[in-house]
């Protein structure tokens, strides 16, 4: 979901975890802010500091840089200058299911859609986020979505935890776009799924304006 960056550089060691803590510093990053290190450290009693990690090659110093490693579901969906969507940020109380889903979801909306324009639709994850009034069609994605909703009697509810991607896909296409264009980009959708699983068609999913030549060549995705 975020926007790479080429460094040229190759992040190597016996122990994965120390891997991380060193590709954290390496992003510019403090490791005591990562979440998932805070609880493998706590887990395993490691310590998230450096000082016994031996480096080799470059330094830390030579090569770090301060990324911005954060993107929201939106942006992906702006990328692909689609308008009239808004996702607004789950908060921690959304897990790594549902956000892979919706990932997927936006993965494939932005290519199968580039430039539509929507008319006031809504996707809310997790038990945190309450939809906006204005929103004309709120999808609730996701059982503590939908338990968080309890109210909205117009809410598209997407069951699961997490829900099944094709649920997922099929619901949000349907209740988007018109008939017919739904229509054709679901059995387009079919056709493909099909031809992944015999093994006669691949398919990748680049972000929108984030992997251009020359500091990426898209015959190497």
């Amino acid at each position: 979901m975020g926007t790479p960056h080429r460094m040229n550089l190759i992040i190597a060691g016996r122990d994965i975890f120390s891997c991380d803590l060193v590709g954290t510093m390496v992003m510019g990053m403090n490791p005591g802010e990562v979440e998932y290190l805070k609880e493998f450290a706590s887990l395993k009693e490691r310590s998230l500091s450096l000082d016994g990690i031996e480096v080799k090659g470059k330094s830390i110093d030579e090569v770090a840089q301060k990324f911005e490693w954060r993107l929201s579901f939106e942006d992906i969906f702006h990328q692909a200058r689609i308008r009239g969507i808004t996702v607004q940020d789950p908060g921690e109380s959304c897990c790594s299911g549902c956000a892979t889903i919706l990932s997927a979801f936006s993965a494939v909306f932005s290519k199968d859609n580039p430039g539509v324009v929507l008319d006031g639709v809504e996707i809310c994850m997790g038990g945190e986020v309450r939809a906006k009034g204005e929103s004309k069609k709120v999808f609730l994605l996701g059982n503590c979505a939908v338990s968080n909703h309890k109210d909205l009697k117009d809410g598209i509810q997407v069951k699961g935890c997490p829900p099944p991607i094709l649920d997922t896909v099929v619901t949000l296409v349907r209740k988007t776009l018109p008939l017919k264009a739904s229509g054709k980009i679901l059995m387009t959708r079919m056709i493909k799924n099909i031809g992944i699983k015999l093994r006669i068609y691949d398919e990748a999913f680049p972000a929108f304006g984030t992997y251009a030549p020359p500091e990426f060549d898209r015959n190497h995705f």
